[in-house]
């Protein structure tokens, strides 16, 4: 009896140990997506301002990280992530208002570097008064408790919270996709770009659009900065590693294309979870490789490209 039942135990470990990696790779998949989504909040922005502004944004990772900030205090001292936010973008878009109006206008036509050394700039100094106000240690806002506990997917438990935060990037991307593509103030913006004297001529302030673009891609990064705030820790260190990330996204998928981004930050979501699954130490080398192998093959991105055409 003891031969013959040593194939079946063995048979049912084998069964046990390919569910077990299945169930591993399908939470890393979706971990991977919604981290991609929410990056993608990240990446639009940065990419709608320099496909508008021909701006390199190096502060964009700190409006993100202010908005962590901000959800932080708001969620503590009233006790609701929605009110957190609900306000937390909206102030991040008030910073970058202000950014653009009494900073980056006067640099508009001039060498990029000047925008870059402003925005690096600004960024180092929203970095040293995160430190002043918050302290240097990690905090954490509140998931709301209705978004509390696992569900199940197949032989997975995976958070509510993570699939909130999964639909809503998703909704809001699909949102800004659709209003760029199909609406009158996606023409705007498009018309704007390509050709300010023209829009100007039709008695548009074009420097207001110019504006509302900034704080549009402000207040996405704000909304990321708050819903990844309660998934992972809010830090001083945050804004320079999700800008890594960004610039990734941007670059892999061609500058200036809403549609790279989008896709670009899928594929690094994605390959951050493959990675932290396979060798969590050289997650970083996979992103930076694999952007290598984008630039060889199409050194204007995956979609720049097409978007310049």
């Amino acid at each position: 009896m003891g031969p013959a039942r040593r194939p079946d135990r063995v048979r049912t470990r084998g069964l046990s140990l390919m569910l077990a990696e299945f169930s591993s790779v399908l939470r890393a998949t979706m971990l991977g997506i919604q981290l991609g989504m929410t990056l993608a909040l990240v990446a639009a922005g940065l990419t709608l301002i320099f496909g508008m502004l021909d701006v390199i944004n190096f502060a964009h990772g700190s409006l993100y990280m202010i908005g962590g900030y901000l959800g932080v205090t708001i969620a503590s001292q009233f006790g609701s992530f929605w009110l957190a936010l609900l306000i937390a973008p909206l102030a991040v878009g008030v910073v970058a208002a202000a950014i653009e109006v009494f900073g980056l206008r006067a640099l508009y036509g001039r060498n990029p570097l000047y925008h870059i050394l402003l925005t690096f700039g600004i960024a180092i100094m929203v970095q040293g008064l995160v430190v002043e106000i918050w302290g240097g240690q990690s905090l954490r806002i509140e998931a709301p408790e209705m978004l509390s506990g696992t569900v199940s997917i197949g032989p997975v438990q995976y958070p509510v919270y993570w699939l909130f935060v999964l639909a809503i990037s998703t909704v809001l991307i699909a949102a800004v996709w659709l209003m760029i593509d199909r609406s009158d103030l996606g023409i705007l913006m498009r018309a704007s770009a390509h050709d300010t004297e023209m829009v100007d001529a039709l008695g548009i302030d074009v420097s207001k659009v110019f504006t509302g673009v900034f704080v549009f891609g402000a207040i996405l990064a704000g909304i990321a900065g708050v819903l990844l705030g309660a998934s992972r820790s809010v830090s001083p260190g945050m804004g320079f590693g999700v800008i890594i990330e960004a610039f990734v996204i941007v670059v892999i998928g061609g500058l200036g294309s809403f549609k790279g981004a989008v896709y670009g930050a899928l594929l690094v979501g994605l390959v951050t979870a493959y990675g932290a699954l396979i060798a969590p130490s050289v997650t970083d080398i996979f992103l930076f490789a694999m952007m290598a192998v984008v630039l060889m093959v199409r050194p204007n991105g995956l979609f720049g490209a097409t978007e310049a055409a």
